[in-house]
């Protein structure tokens, strides 16, 4: 569980349609904070997507779409454009190291999720077990806060 101090600092963050990376090592309580705690707290639209096996990357941009109530089947451009209409929203992508390692147009998948990143009532958190500089996108990694859970900054409880 994420200290006081960082778990507000992420929902000031997120509210004010900042993007984050949440990371850290495996089982530190990334995926327990948001699941179980933030996305109760925070007041905004919010779809969380797990990217973890059997999720099927290759569908990514038809599920975002569908998430937030919009047809699929249009042009990107103008998902984007509804999306950056109305209220505030977030999009939460869970365990978005395997977007690296399962799809096959890596590159061109940042450049959709960026523009997403980009637009002002839009907050996306990825989850992942290493920061998005490791990716070697610095234009994609620039876009977001970065959030490093470790032993300092997390409470942590017995199994």
């Amino acid at each position: 569980m994420l200290r006081y101090q960082e778990y507000t600092w992420l929902i000031g963050k997120l509210n004010a349609g900042k993007n984050v990376n949440l990371w850290g090592k495996q089982d530190i309580g990334k995926t327990f904070t948001v699941k179980n705690y933030l996305l109760k707290d925070i007041t905004l639209e919010s779809v969380y997507l797990n990217l973890e096996y059997p999720f099927s990357v290759a569908h990514l941009f038809d599920v975002i779409p569908m998430s937030f109530d919009l047809y699929y089947q249009q042009d990107w451009q103008n998902i984007v454009s509804e999306l950056s209409e109305g209220f505030n929203r977030l999009l939460v992508i869970d365990n978005f190291d395997r977007l690296h390692f399962a799809s096959d147009s890596f590159s061109d998948d940042l450049l959709r999720l960026q523009q997403l990143a980009k637009l002002e009532n839009f907050s996306l958190l990825l989850i992942s077990r290493m920061p998005l500089r490791y990716f070697h996108f610095p234009s994609f990694a620039n876009c977001f806060e970065e959030l490093e859970l470790n032993e300092t900054n997390t409470w942590t409880f017995g199994k």
